[in-house]
């Protein structure tokens, strides 16, 4: 059986539009295994994982399990680690915690809004999370786990902490994919080489633009327009704000909101600057069909994609 990643690039699926959809993430150290589905499968304390799950359903917040090459075992405490990953407000916090059982006291509608709970300290230096979740997926297990074993290599051993392997993200069929925080900004079918590059790009504030599979803030057409404003070489990473034109009015979509259904749509992207750009977006069907994850049956699939990308009156 050929493994999806192979299928989706033989399809000719693009990578932009296909970021999971989060305004605050909660990521929480948990070494292995993970099963399938990793908060109801793991070694933490019994039953917080599936309450932790049923709490932030349609909430716009999202938890990810998290471990570290050089760290199989907790000692004690874990790290932790929340962003919020709106444009123009993104922040991260990260602290070690004794008790798992303090997350279920948290908000997760407030923190997918912004309110974040005063929980460790706020770092402006960027980490990854480089989905290596083989409970789920052949093409993260192998793919996955052999980048990170790339980059601790390569990275001297402080950055080697700036990379750590996380349960599922979504997608597994770009793997290798990653997520970045405080942007919320996804990545699929990475090398070593270009996750340098994403690292760098993050840690400057901007965007590497060439895996690019969206901001995860952004639903996913939303997502396209934005990634084609930044090909025309905006790449100040909290720059731009997409919205949604209905009718004469531009309207956000709000936390823990969705597009399902919705097959095309004009987003109007917005810099800080007063700029701004109507792009229309639409699905249309991939060149061939391909499977969702390995071992899947194959399947017609579609990819958004945008239609121009014109400039439009300032905002402001």
């Amino acid at each position: 059986m050929t493994a999806c990643s192979v299928q989706s690039l033989a399809a000719g699926e693009p990578l932009a539009g296909t970021a999971p959809v989060a305004q605050c993430w909660i990521v929480i150290e948990q070494p292995g295994p993970w099963g399938r589905q990793a908060l109801h499968d793991n070694r933490m304390e019994p039953n917080i994982g599936p309450v932790l799950a049923e709490s932030i359903s349609g909430t716009g917040t999202r938890v990810l399990l998290a471990r570290h090459p050089q760290r199989r075992t907790l000692t004690g405490s874990r790290h932790v680690w929340i962003a919020h990953t709106a444009p123009g407000t993104s922040v991260l916090r990260t602290g070690e915690i004794a008790d798992v059982r303090e997350i279920l006291d948290w908000d997760p509608a407030a923190m997918a809004a912004g309110s974040l709970p005063e929980f460790g300290r706020i770092t402006a230096e960027p980490i990854l999370f480089v989905c290596t979740h083989s409970g789920r997926d052949a093409c993260c297990a192998i793919k996955g786990r052999d980048l990170v074993g790339e980059l601790m290599s390569g990275l001297t051993p402080d950055r080697r902490l700036q990379v750590w392997e996380c349960s599922h993200i979504g997608g597994h069929r770009f793997a290798p994919t990653a997520l970045a925080l405080p942007s919320g900004d996804v990545f699929g079918r990475l090398t070593a080489t270009a996750t340098m590059d994403v690292l760098a790009a993050e840690g400057s504030g901007s965007v590497s633009v060439e895996h690019y599979r969206g901001r995860s803030c952004f639903p996913a057409p939303m997502q396209v327009a934005e990634a084609r404003v930044r090909a025309e070489g905006i790449l100040d990473r909290d720059a731009l704000d997409v919205l949604w034109v209905r009718g004469d009015r531009a309207i956000p979509v709000p936390p823990g909101g969705d597009l399902d259904g919705i097959a095309s749509m004009l987003a109007e992207v917005r810099h800080a600057d007063g700029r701004a750009w109507h792009v229309p977006v639409r699905q249309a069907p991939l060149q061939a069909p391909r499977a969702e994850s390995c071992g899947g049956e194959q399947v017609e699939g579609h990819g958004w994609q945008a239609v121009d990308c014109t400039p439009t009156a300032p905002w402001r």
